[in-house]
């Protein structure tokens, strides 16, 4: 037996997007962030280009700890479901 996460990463990360707060630095880049999230931040030099930046970072966070096996974080309305499954066994 494994576990496994089940949820849709398309509502996860549009659920982070609808979160991110949007802020300009001195420098007149656009900072993009979820608040609450670490790592969940990214820049650009518009308003769209931020918030694409951080649809991937999002997007790679989540794939990263599902790789390294680590918890994702906990995104109000999107529920991750863990489930048992079989696995086959590779010896002969």
């Amino acid at each position: 037996m494994a576990k496994v996460k089940a949820f849709s990463l398309q509502r996860y990360v549009e659920g982070a997007l609808q979160k991110a707060e949007y802020d300009k630095d001195e420098n007149g880049m656009v900072i993009a962030k979820v608040p609450n999230m670490s790592g969940f931040f990214a820049q650009g030099d518009s308003f769209e280009e931020a918030r694409e930046n951080l649809r991937e970072v999002v997007e790679g966070n989540v794939l990263l700890a599902l790789q390294l096996g680590r918890e994702i974080p906990h995104l109000e309305g999107v529920t991750i479901d863990e489930k048992d499954v079989e696995t086959k066994s590779t010896q002969a």
